[in-house]
């Protein structure tokens, strides 16, 4: 088996006289002598200690030596772990025993850095005998890098690499590519991060190529300078990066950038203006490509892109899926990824492991688009989609619109809840010369086209992290102790607020939404341990359930609303009106519940027409023992009975239960059982709409006119051809009655 030292060697030993390594300060080091820097330093590695499977942790700046020391680490069978510029002093501490490091590798740059663990300079490492080739003789591909992720959400997590399946898949991406032995790769990352290794390191040395190693600390005009000086055939970047080359061209540089034949662009979402304004200003076509530090390269697009498209190909030995985003969507989704070659996942962070690495597939995190020719288009993250009067918008697809159509000269969109998949949105935005309540007005214009609804912070400059993505966690620190202008979009009509039911989320509402966003602002919550929402305690109860209703209502400062409960939510809601009145609640909607779940003496109307004590200790077990089966169970139930639903919308249902943990359902089963609303609802004043489904399995019996015979202010209507399900079933109907409902019309008693 090949490991990564060879195949470079084999790639050295064939140009020994050729430049490898060139950096901003004019040094120069040809293949033959990064050879004998890598054997040096192999060599000192010995000397120091470092065994095969041993952890050295690095503080480096960016060097040929760096470049040497990555090799020297592979060829020795050891593995190294960078100390990124990030971390403080208490960050390296947590790193270095997460990797039980032995060893840190530095040059003098960041000194503070040192632990308490033996420390070494890179230059006395160099100037140690050499190693020579052969010794070791093919060390076990074993683990030979750890990375790390953004640290957006926290600390960082921690991925690590074999070096067979790294070499596989690198040796993947330069077949597929084509890079050449002419070929110079351009380098402005710190090599700390996997985008400098991943796609100019090793793409270039592999590959015979020349790497460029650019000052990180380099203003725009500079790189544009460095660029054109080296005659760069091959750079990868991001975005931001792209825009500022353009703003500093645009400034009085001119650069000459004919030889770039490859510029890359990946990372995150590519707006078509910066596409359009490198190829009318730097006259460079992007190449558009799309993978992680954990997986590797996915997708790139060869040809030049087009405008207004993106669509990238997979790269071969990739597989790919979408999981859709709503129950029926196929085209749209979030990108799940397959390949034999992908890292070993996260070291530090179990529940995320579990999360993105499931049964051999790569769940991105990250929103797609497929074309009808297998192409994929990146959307943005799942956790920023929104959901808009026009379909799934991302939240730089919403920056791209507000940058074009308002006077703002950036946006940062940020989901209010973060993959609830609703309409709610921050907006933190630059305005252009114009007055921040004109930005406001434009903003709030084009959030209303979209049927968003959004807060509005405006800030004299947005931070970016050291990658060149906006830094959304410092951004949210200084939203909540900020000034923010608050905008509702429907005033007139009020707003709905939809509390789901238990084992469900606020997705099964996706089409009724989407119909009544349009002239109402619709609020959607999901339970505590379902969908979006954060964990819920063992003892998780339905009154703190209320709880929540009430923050969101006081958060938001709603008033006049609209409270909508489907089945258990509907409990949550006659709990909330119980516990804090009905001082901000207009009306009340009620969808299939009943007040009393169990069955007993002169009580006709419990849950699935008759559940007694043992039942429910059944579903109990069942929640905990059987969660998947009795989920799929539960959601077929709840279509009308002898119907049978569109199979892809079923499936869709089904995945958003199992997205609910069992603790939640066994907590809030528990406490449901406990309950008896049948007192308290009759307590209840103001206006309630009822909506029940005749041909329910969930509620078989005539629960419905009971509670509008037992209701002060009750209006029952009754959907003829829907079981649990009437916004999904009757989704027309449905979005009639409410709009009916809220406009002081109910329908007549069914």
């Amino acid at each position: 088996m090949t490991v990564l030292y060879d195949a470079f060697h084999s790639a050295a030993s064939a140009r020994l006289d050729k430049c490898a390594v060139r950096t901003a300060d004019g040094a120069v080091i040809s293949y033959a002598k990064l050879l004998a820097l890598v054997g040096g330093i192999a060599g000192g590695l010995r000397r120091a200690g470092v065994r095969e499977g041993h952890t050295i942790a690095t503080s480096l700046g960016n060097s040929p030596g760096y470049v040497a020391l990555i090799l020297a680490t592979a060829r020795i069978g050891a593995s190294y772990v960078p100390m990124i510029r990030e971390f403080g002093q208490g960050d390296v501490e947590t790193a270095l025993a997460l990797t039980r490091a032995t060893l840190m590798v530095v040059d003098g740059s960041r000194l503070e850095l040192r632990a308490a663990i033996p420390h070494v300079g890179l230059d006395e490492l160099s100037a140690a005998d050499p190693l020579p080739y052969g010794e070791p003789h093919r060390p076990s591909p074993g683990v030979f890098r750890y990375l790390w992720t953004s640290g957006s959400t926290g600390f960082p997590k921690l991925m690590s690499w074999r070096q067979d399946k790294f070499l596989a898949e690198r040796q993947r991406w330069i077949a597929h590519t084509g890079p050449r032995d002419t070929d110079v790769f351009f380098c402005r990352h710190t090599l700390d991060v996997a985008h400098a290794t991943d796609l100019h390191l090793f793409a270039a040395l592999l590959a015979g190529a020349e790497l460029v190693l650019a000052d990180v600390e380099s203003t725009p005009y500079e790189l544009l300078t460095h660029l054109s000086a080296c005659g760069a055939t091959v750079m990868s970047a991001l975005p931001r990066h792209y825009e500022q080359l353009v703003q500093a061209a645009r400034a009085g540089a001119c650069p000459d950038l004919t030889s770039l034949r490859l510029p890359f662009c990946g990372g995150t979402y590519l707006s078509p203006a910066v596409v359009r304004d490198c190829a009318d200003i730097l006259g460079v076509r992007i190449r558009q490509l799309f993978g992680s530090t954990e997986f590797g390269l996915a997708a790139v697009n060869l040809d030049d892109v087009v405008q207004d498209e993106g669509a990238m190909p997979l790269v071969p030995g990739v597989g790919a899926r979408l999981v859709p985003l709503s129950p029926g969507t196929a085209d749209i989704g979030e990108l799940v990824l397959r390949s034999p070659w992908t890292s070993e996942g996260y070291l530090n962070d179990l529940d995320a492991h579990a999360r993105t690495f499931r049964n051999g597939e790569y769940w991105t995190g990250d929103i797609a688009r497929r074309d009808g020719d297998g192409r994929y288009r990146i959307l943005g993250r799942a956790s920023e989609t929104l959901r808009s009067s026009h379909g799934p918008i991302c939240t730089p697809m919403l920056d791209a619109d507000l940058v074009a159509n308002c006077p703002v000269a950036e946006s940062v969109s940020l989901a209010t809840r973060p993959g609830a998949y609703d309409e709610n949105v921050l907006v933190v935005a630059r305005p252009l010369d114009v007055p921040d309540a004109d930005a406001v007005a434009s903003i709030g214009s084009r959030l209303d086209h979209h049927g968003l609804v959004g807060d509005i912070h405006i800030v004299d400059a947005v931070p970016y992290t050291a990658v060149g993505k906006p830094d959304k966690a410092l951004l949210r620190e200084r939203v909540a102790s900020g000034p923010l202008v608050r905008r509702s979009r429907r005033e007139a009509t009020g707003t709905m607020v939809i509390v789901p039911g238990w084992g469900m989320t606020a997705r099964y509402f996706d089409r009724a939404v989407a119909d009544l966003r349009t002239d109402h602002d619709v609020i959607t919550m999901d339970l505590r341990g379902h969908g979006a929402s954060p964990p819920a305690p063992p003892d998780w109860t339905i009154g703190e359930a209320a709880e929540e209703v009430h923050d969101l209502i006081e958060r938001r400062d709603l008033h006049g609303i609209t409270l909508i409960g489907w089945s258990l939510g509907a409990g949550v809601a006659y709990s909330y009106l119980h516990r804090f009145g009905a001082d901000r609640v207009s009306r009340l909607v009620s969808i299939e519940m009943s007040p009393r779940l169990l069955s007993e003496d002169g009580w006709e109307h419990a849950a699935f027409g008759g559940l007694d004590r043992a039942g429910a200790r059944d579903v109990g077990r069942s929640v905990v023992a059987e969660r998947d089966s009795f989920l799929e169970g539960l959601v077929r139930n709840c279509f009308a009975v002898g119907t049978e639903p569109d199979q892809d919308l079923l499936n869709g249902l089904i995945a958003e239960s199992k997205r609910c943990t069992a603790t939640a359902l066994q907590a809030l089963w528990t406490d449901a059982l406990a309950q008896d609303w049948r007192t308290q609802i009759t307590g209840i004043t103001v206006p309630t709409l009822l909506m029940h489904g005749a041909k329910s399995q969930i509620f078989p019996t005539d629960i419905g006119k009971w509670m509008a015979d037992a209701m002060a202010d009750a209006t029952l209507v009754t959907f003829a051809d829907s079981g649990h399900l009437p916004f999904v079933e009757e989704t027309e109907k449905f979005v009639s009655e409410l709009r009916k409902f809220s406009a002081g019309r109910p329908g007549e008693h069914g």
